[in-house]
């Protein structure tokens, strides 16, 4: 009974009619590593105007580096003004900053800033940066909550900002044009041998991409069928050795067949033919997930 007060008193206040400045309303694009439609409600609560998308949960649980690829990739073809909110956060309650990032071409990513945002600000440019003042962007009633911020914090304050209740300058003190950045290494060629790691794509699809660009990867002079041997490797233990035809597309090689291909993001990748090389084969990613790659 007394969360359901709890949850009662937040929809009362949500919907005091607090928000009848609202200025025309622009997109508002909500992703998380969980199914976070609670937090659609809250966007929606703020205004019923707003044309909210919220992006299935394809994101590992806890993913920092999938948010920020997913950020930086999702967000190159919204028009200026839309608002992003980005819920990977598993130091949630803790001492990072919640934060609105607002690029140079004019988009909002409202996030923790946990490195979250170094895919959207390396892409965009940083134009400023925000901490989000709780004391004002916050659902009220909800200062006795502190492991939900994308509800009481983020959703809140993006979808406010996203229908005009407020400015990007009544977010919260202005801070140095800066987001924590992950680490970043970029792939290499020694040898003939292409050398990297699994930078991603251990989501829901499983298609897994490493740090290297189709400009590194041009050095291959690589021909769609080309047979090449690839190595994965989580530090020092063999995970998975095959080979592999570099290949147009999916539909080049039968269902369930590997391929080698160049991802729309511009880095190569594996996959399976209507299947997930992640999971077939245990795949994870990170600056511990090691390939090689060379020519058969």
């Amino acid at each position: 009974m007394r969360h359901l007060l709890s949850i009662l008193t937040l929809s009362a206040l949500l919907a005091q009619p607090a928000y009848a400045h609202e200025q025309q309303s622009k997109a508002l694009v909500i992703q998380a590593d969980f199914a976070g439609l609670v937090m659609t409600g809250v966007a929606y609560s703020v205004s019923r105007d707003l044309e909210i998308f919220n992006v299935r949960p394809l994101i590992p649980l806890y993913d920092i580096a999938a948010a920020s690829d997913s950020l930086a990739y999702n967000a190159q073809t919204w028009p200026e003004g839309t608002v992003f909110v980005s819920v990977v956060d598993p130091g949630v309650g803790t001492a990072r900053k919640s934060v609105v990032l607002k690029t140079r071409n004019g988009l909002y990513f409202v996030s923790p800033d946990n490195g979250s945002l170094s895919g959207p600000a390396n892409a965009y440019g940083i134009a400023a940066v925000r901490e989000i003042d709780e004391s004002v962007n916050r659902i009220p009633g909800s200062e006795w909550s502190h492991t939900f911020h994308g509800r009481d914090v983020y959703a809140y304050t993006g979808a406010r900002l996203a229908a005009g209740v407020i400015s990007f300058d009544a977010v919260g003190p202005l801070l140095p044009a800066e987001v924590i950045h992950l680490p970043e290494s970029a792939g290499r060629f020694e040898d003939g041998v292409f050398i990297g790691v699994v930078a991603g794509g251990t989501g829901r699809l499983g298609n897994i991409y490493f740090n290297i660009d189709r400009n590194l990867w041009a050095r291959a002079n690589a021909n769609y069928g080309d047979k090449f041997e690839i190595l994965i490797r989580q530090g020092e233990k063999r995970i998975w050795r095959g080979e592999v035809p570099y290949s147009r597309s999916f539909g080049s090689v039968p269902v369930g067949e590997n391929l080698l291909f160049m991802n729309s993001s511009g880095n190569l990748s594996l996959a399976v033919n209507q299947g997930s090389f992640a999971k077939k084969y245990g795949i994870g990613a990170g600056q511990d997930w090691h390939v090689e790659i060379r020519r058969k």
